[in-house]
């Protein structure tokens, strides 16, 4: 899969074929998907690719939820059919480049813990999320690439050889 990550408009994420990638990523009832859709959404950056007009994937992302100095990953699904084709790291690494000196948080459940872990986020257990009382809760944190300017100085200063 090659198709460009980019910002998805406002009317491929209105579509209703995007609930229910949302619902793959929020695991909620209708009420709920809408909500975030329309209220949570519009707040945050949201990538993803599109074939054919259907949106493959897509991820959330933004300011920390809880005010601590780190972008979260808020939202991230991608289509069954295009699973395994590399587009969930991807977009991991969209939302790591758009705020390159801050950490990348993300919270996560058995389901998906080991796609974070493989992109090298650092895993912790959680406490439980009562959305979800079965289930074992994950935080995961990814570092900071770091300054952009700090990192074309090195390779400039290194003849390019960084």
């Amino acid at each position: 899969m090659t198709a460009t990550v980019r910002p998805l408009t406002a009317d491929e994420i209105a579509a209703d074929a995007f609930l229910a990638l949302l619902w793959e990523a929020a695991g909620v009832d209708t009420d709920a998907l809408i909500r975030i859709r329309d209220v949570e959404l519009p707040t945050m950056t949201v990538v993803g690719t599109v074939e054919d007009g259907r949106v493959l994937g897509f991820a959330a992302f933004g300011a920390d939820a809880h005010g601590a100095d780190r972008a979260e990953l808020h939202y991230i699904a991608v289509a069954h059919e295009a699973r395994g084709t590399g587009l969930g790291s991807r977009l991991v690494d969209a939302a790591r480049r758009a705020d390159p000196t801050r950490p990348l948080y993300a919270s996560t459940d058995d389901d998906a813990v080991d796609f974070y872990r493989r992109l090298g986020f650092v895993v912790s257990d959680a406490p439980g999320d009562p959305r979800w009382p079965t289930r074992q809760r994950y935080d995961c944190l990814l570092e900071p690439l770091g300054d952009p300017a700090e990192a074309l100085t090195t390779t400039a200063r290194n003849g390019g050889r960084d």
